[in-house]
């Protein structure tokens, strides 16, 4: 109220004045009115370019290649942006699931690493790139990511900005007898994680008895007799394998399936960054993509390597078409029926080129 008053006696003062001699007081009160305006900006500019901090989430073990990855990614983007962008890592977020770190990203985390799993949450269709049988090697998953990822970034576009997509591995079999061809499914209880829904219901469809249990209850099924296999990444297996030993006697010598990781940001979180500094930092992460990629391929053998005792059946000549056979019969019913005819079909275009080619090469290099 004092300050109303304040203001009324000083529009009064103004008045009083004679006109000549009133407008230099009124350019003068202008003038202070434009310099009080202009503070803000000035301190803003004062202060230098605003920091955007964007806080990440991610489920991995700690000093694991995918934790060194990401405080890579901080660096970079620190680096590249000099100070104007900030990636910062919630304590928690390293120790939830990808369920929640997913809820949490509508809540106030901008972005994730997610897995096969937490990217399927956000579009299902995406597991078909992780489906056991359909992709067997490298090269078929790099044609293949290469076909569906512009796919995955279209579909989620409205709200999340997928900057990249990469292979963390290959999970394999693990069982006390040997898996060479699908009917030795039929044969075993197999543990599988009950948010696989997919992949439980493929080895349903070749006789394989499933067991639900997450992969951390499988040391505890294994120890009670209450299943004979599972199929995960060698990398975990290792982690166990001082209490596995003696319990699990074979891994297969063929790759299942990739388990992938993908960088993904909410979109109004991503364009909180200046425009003319998004190109340098998604080229950032796509260089730590590819190279976690690699990281993630010599762990996977170091792990391998670590598994004295366990054994692997030679592939006989006929196994890999067995295997081929299973997943084209199903291709058109089952697998048709889980996922999107556009995922579908592009991986289908895919894999035939990358086939094309792989057959071409071995015809140049011929016999052994």
């Amino acid at each position: 109220m004092a300050y109303y008053y304040r203001l009324k006696a000083l529009r009064a003062a103004f008045l009083r004045v004679s006109l000549p001699g009133r407008i230099p007081a009124i350019v003068l009160s202008l003038s202070i009115f434009a310099f009080v305006a202009s503070i803000p900006a000035m301190a803003a500019s004062l202060a230098g370019p605003a920091v955007v901090t964007l806080r990440f989430a991610a489920n991995v073990p700690a000093n694991s290649p995918w934790d060194l990855g990401l405080r890579r990614l901080a660096a970079e983007f620190d680096r590249l942006s000099r100070g104007r962008v900030k990636v910062v890592f919630p304590p928690t977020a390293h120790v939830e699931t990808e369920s929640d770190i997913i809820q949490k990203m509508r809540l106030g985390i901008d972005g994730a690493l997610l897995t096969t799993f937490g990217l399927a949450e956000l579009y299902p269709d995406s597991f078909a790139l992780s489906m056991p049988g359909f992709v067997v090697d490298d090269r078929e998953f790099n044609a293949v990511l290469t076909a569906v990822a512009p796919l995955i970034r279209s579909r989620l576009g409205d709200r999340y900005i997928v900057l990249a997509i990469s292979k963390g591995g290959w999970t394999r079999y693990f069982s006390k007898s040997p898996i060479v061809y699908p009917s030795d499914l039929a044969k075993l209880r197999i543990s599988m994680d009950p948010s696989d829904e997919k992949g439980i219901q493929l080895l349903q469809s070749v006789g394989a008895r499933v067991v639900t249990g997450s992969t951390e209850d499988f040391l505890l099924q294994i120890n009670a007799n209450e299943v004979d296999a599972t199929c995960v990444s060698p990398i975990f297996v290792a982690t166990l394998w001082s209490q596995l030993r003696g319990k699990i006697a074979y891994m297969s010598s063929f790759k299942v399936s990739p388990f992938i990781g993908a960088i993904v940001f909410n979109r109004s979180s991503w364009e909180k960054i200046p425009v003319e500094l998004r190109p340098g930092l998604e080229k950032a992460v796509e260089g730590i993509a590819e190279r976690l990629d690699l990281e993630s391929a010599k762990l996977e053998e170091e792990a391998i390597d670590s598994l004295d005792g366990i054994q692997t059946t030679s592939e006989p000549a006929d196994a890999a078409s067995k295997w081929a056979d299973m997943i084209a019969q199903r291709r058109d019913g089952l697998i048709a029926r889980m996922f999107s005819p556009d995922i579908l079909d592009t991986i289908d275009a895919a894999l035939v080129k990358a086939r094309t080619g792989k057959q071409a090469d071995l015809q140049r290099v011929g016999p052994n």
